[in-house]
């Protein structure tokens, strides 16, 4: 109760704000969730989405393998699969602090380049795959965990040859 008095009820302005968000969130919140669950349709037909009042989550139930694996062929499915436990792997252990150590850095250095060879294929009897038909969660989390970072050392590697221009 303290604390509600002191960080939402300080001030006069505190005190209105807290009413105005407060009054909001009882307007939105209820509709909201009952659009998004009570009248939601999980596994239904379009037509029935359609005459439906809440939302309909069955597009995403229908095509939850697109969304994940993209065009990714069918039958290879198994190779972007493994390359996101991979990553999975190696974030976990990133995150924990008592797990950190230069094998950690190795088994990145490892690890994302066998991830690339899975996706993209074409060596150890892999099928290759074209990278035109990589797409959902896989391709986003390639790019998110190591597409920054070679993009960083790219930048700094170009910044280091400028240098060495300027010097000669």
């Amino acid at each position: 109760m303290k604390w509600i008095k002191k960080n939402l009820f300080s001030t006069p302005f505190n005190s209105a704000l807290t009413v105005i968000i407060l009054f909001i969130l009882f307007k939105t919140i209820p509709p909201f969730i009952k659009w998004a669950f009570i009248e939601s349709s999980w596994f239904a037909e379009s037509e029935v989405c359609k005459s439906g009042s809440g939302a309909c989550w069955s597009v995403i139930t229908y095509n939850i393998r697109f969304i994940i694996f993209g065009f990714y062929p069918y039958e290879e499915h198994w190779r972007p699969f493994v390359s996101m436990m991979i990553l999975f792997t190696l974030l976990y252990f990133t995150r924990n602090k008592k797990y950190r150590s230069k094998a950690l850095l190795g088994f990145w250095i490892a690890g994302l380049p066998v991830m690339g060879i899975l996706m993209k294929g074409g060596i150890f009897g892999l099928v290759p795959v074209n990278s035109a038909n990589w797409g959902g969660l896989p391709l986003t989390l390639l790019l998110r965990y190591s597409g920054l970072p070679l993009l960083i050392l790219w930048e700094l590697f170009s910044l280091w040859e400028d240098c060495l221009k300027c010097r000669q």
